[in-house]
Parts: structure tokens; C-alpha cells; sequence
């Protein structure tokens, strides 16, 4: 193993294991009691880190599929490295939300008495295909198998529906407006193709890769930078436009996070320009800072899905027979100990230290994963001459 990819697995390692102990506490506490979430904000930073981590994994096997479907040979070493860090990315996100489940068991529920009416039953079902033909065109890849090209299209169709049901999942959610939109599915494709590519523009220019390489990626991350921003605005207007009680509160939430809001449209727009400008098209230095500055903003995107969703009111009373709205309808905070905070309409949220302990759980083992995963291709290309 090269020292690099030691590095990698070592710092890995030992985010593995300090996220674990939290996860553990997560665990054996509960989850309102060992973070900052309650029964109205009731979705908090593991999930954000799922949404994040699986569209790494599905826009990593965008990358692969692309690399491999078009026959570049200076690409051909970065195709190997884009799927082993797919198929890393969702087996760690598949981890990320199993605290969110209540308890580990709850897993085994979700198989044994499947809901084929829950969106979650299909993710589920979205994520373990993936995980099944991701496995296979690794090794197809690894023993340079004639196939190759036809498992990388079949794990690339996986990557597209995994999205697809990733963004229906969050869309039909109807009580929360900030989610029920059309756009939501097609803009989690467009994220998905953002952040593969920006992984493995960061990869490629880490590892020294050509400039043709770098110029590749470039220009393809930043075509999705610009539709993915195009339909984030189209999402706005259209909330700015509505005119309702519930679009008010959520341009209200909106508002009260917009320095995050702002990281997650100006991070990857400084990105585009930086990708698209000629005179870096190619260059190591421009492409790695814009890669960073994508993974930072997609990262700010994913938790901007929970508070304008989460922090605006879901129900407002209305008048019988009329138009007129008094106002927000307030719902339990699943906290009893202060009368004050037993019912509200939002309430605020910032992750506890042990959330952004247990976050580094999922994130450390798709680092390591994924030095595994290659180790093993290694060790079936070396078997196989």
C-alpha cells in the first residue's frame, strides 16, 4: 500500500473510531436526548450527511460509467478510483441514517415488513441494487472483463434511479413546502453529477493527473454546477412568487439562514467561473481550489434541505368557509421539563458536539472503504496476470 493511501486510511481510522463512540452515545441516549433535534426539527445533521455522502457515491458512479462508456485511456486509472469511492460513499451513507431508524434493529424491521407505499421501502431497495451491481463492475474493471462497458451502464442507471428516489423522497413530503416540488428530483441528479465530479476533479489533481484530465472534469462539473444553480433560483422564484402563508414562512426561514444559503449558491458559482475560464481549463492549482470550494458548498446545500424545511411552520389555522389565515397551528417539541418549550412553531437547531462527533462515523468509513475496496481490485488485477 503506497504511503499516501496510507494517510488516507489512517486518518480514516481514527475518524471511524471517535465518530463511532458517538454514535454509540447517540445510540444508548436517544436521539432528542444527545443532540439538538426535537419532534419539530426532527431530522438533523446525520441526515444531512446521508443526502450529502450518497450523492458523492452516485455522482462518483457517474464519473466511472462516463470514463469507461467513453474509452479515454488517460482516464482509464480515475474510472477504477471513481467507482471504488461510489460504491465507499453509499455503503457510509447507508450508516449515516441507521441512528435515525431509533435503533439498529429497526433495520431488520424495515426488511422483514417492508412498506412498498413508504418511500423509504425504495431507497432502500435504490441503495442496495446500487450496492450489488457497484460490486459486480468493480470487479469487471478489475479483471479487465470484456462486460465491463455493460456493467458500467447497469451501475450508472442504479446511480440515476438512487437519485431519483433520493429527490422523490424529500418531494413527497407535502407538509413541508420548502420539499414538495417537482424540481427536487432533477436538481438531486444535477448535485449528484456536481459532486462526483468535483471528487474526483480533487483526486485527479492530487494524484498529478494530466491536464486533458483535469480539463475533462473540469468543464463537465461545471456544466452541472450551472444547471443545478439555474434550478435552485427557478425554486426560489417560484417560492417568492406563491404568495401563501406557508411560502412566507419559508422565505422567513430562508432569511434567517441565509449566510448558509449564500455559502451553497457562491461557493460552487465561484467554482463554475474558476472551471470555465480558459485560461485555467487544464491547470492543477484553479481546478483543486474549485473543487474544494464545490465539496463546501454542496456540504452547506445538503443541511439548507433541513432549515427552511424544518424551521417554518408546516400547518396554519384557517377560518371555516374562508380565506383568512390567523395563523401557525403549533405542534409538541417532545419536551416536557419547561411548559415553554412543550409546544412551538419552529424551533431552533444547531447540531450538538456529539452530532458532529458521530458525523465523522459515515464520513471515516467511506474513507476507508474505499482504500479497501481498491486494495482488493489490486489484488484481483494481480491474480488474474
Amino acid at each position: 500500500m503506497e504511503r499516501p493511501t496510507r494517510k488516507i486510511a489512517l486518518v480514516g481510522i481514527v475518524l471511524l473510531v471517535v465518530g463511532l463512540i458517538a454514535w454509540i452515545v447517540q445510540l444508548t441516549g436517544g436521539l432528542l436526548a444527545g443532540s439538538n433535534m426535537t419532534n419539530v426539527f426532527l431530522w438533523g445533521l446525520m441526515i444531512a450527511v446521508f443526502a450529502f455522502l450518497v450523492g458523492f457515491g452516485a455522482g462518483s458512479q457517474f464519473v466511472a460509467s462516463a470514463i469507461i462508456l467513453s474509452g479515454k485511456e488517460e482516464l482509464k486509472p480515475l474510472a477504477r478510483i471513481a467507482g471504488a469511492c461510489g460504491l465507499a460513499c453509499v455503503c457510509a451513507a447507508g450508516v449515516a441514517i441507521l441512528a435515525d431508524l431509533g435503533a439498529i434493529r429497526n433495520a431488520l424491521a424495515m426488511i422483514v415488513g417492508m412498506n412498498p407505499r413508504s418511500p423509504l421501502a425504495w431507497d432502500m431497495i435504490a441503495m442496495c441494487t446500487f450496492i450489488v451491481l457497484s460490486i459486480v463492475q468493480l470487479v469487471m474493471i478489475a479483471r479487465d472483463a470484456r462486460s465491463v462497458k455493460v456493467w458500467a451502464v447497469l451501475a450508472g442507471l442504479a446511480a440515476l434511479a438512487l437519485q431519483i428516489v433520493e429527490g422523490l423522497l424529500f418531494s413527497t413530503q407535502t407538509a413541508h413546502g420548502w420539499w414538495a416540488t417537482p424540481i427536487m428530483p432533477v436538481d438531486f441528479l444535477a448535485v449528484a453529477f456536481v459532486s462526483g465530479f468535483a471528487l474526483i476533479l480533487l483526486i485527479a489533481c492530487v494524484k498529478g493527473a494530466s491536464s486533458k484530465a483535469l480539463a475533462w472534469l473540469g468543464r463537465i462539473c461545471a456544466s452541472a454546477i450551472a444547471v443545478h444553480l439555474v434550478l435552485a433560483l427557478i425554486d426560489l422564484c417560484l417560492m417568492l412568487f406563491e404568495g401563501t402563508p406557508e411560502s412566507a414562512g419559508i422565505l422567513a426561514a430562508v432569511g434567517s439562514n441565509i449566510l448558509l444559503y449564500l455559502v451553497e449558491l457562491i461557493l460552487p458559482f465561484i467554482a463554475m467561473i474558476m472551471l470555465f475560464l480558459p485560461k485555467n481549463r487544464g491547470q492543477k492549482k484553479p481546478a483543486l481550489i474549485a473543487s474544494i470550494l464545490v465539496i463546501v458548498g454542496i456540504f452547506a446545500h445538503r443541511l439548507m434541505l433541513l432549515f427552511p424545511a424544518y424551521n417554518a411552520p408546516s400547518l396554519y389555522l384557517q377560518l371555516s368557509g374562508t380565506d383568512f389565515t390567523t395563523g401557525p397551528y403549533p405542534i409538541s417539541t417532545g419536551r416536557y421539563l419547561d411548559w415553554d418549550l412543550t409546544f412551538a412553531n419552529t424551533t431552533p437547531y444547531f447540531p450538538a458536539g456529539p452530532e458532529w462527533l458521530a458525523m465523522l462515523f459515515p464520513i471515516g468509513l467511506a474513507l476507508v472503504a474505499a482504500v479497501v475496496i481498491l486494495f482488493i481490485m489490486k489484488k484481483l488485477q494481480k491474480d488474474k496476470s
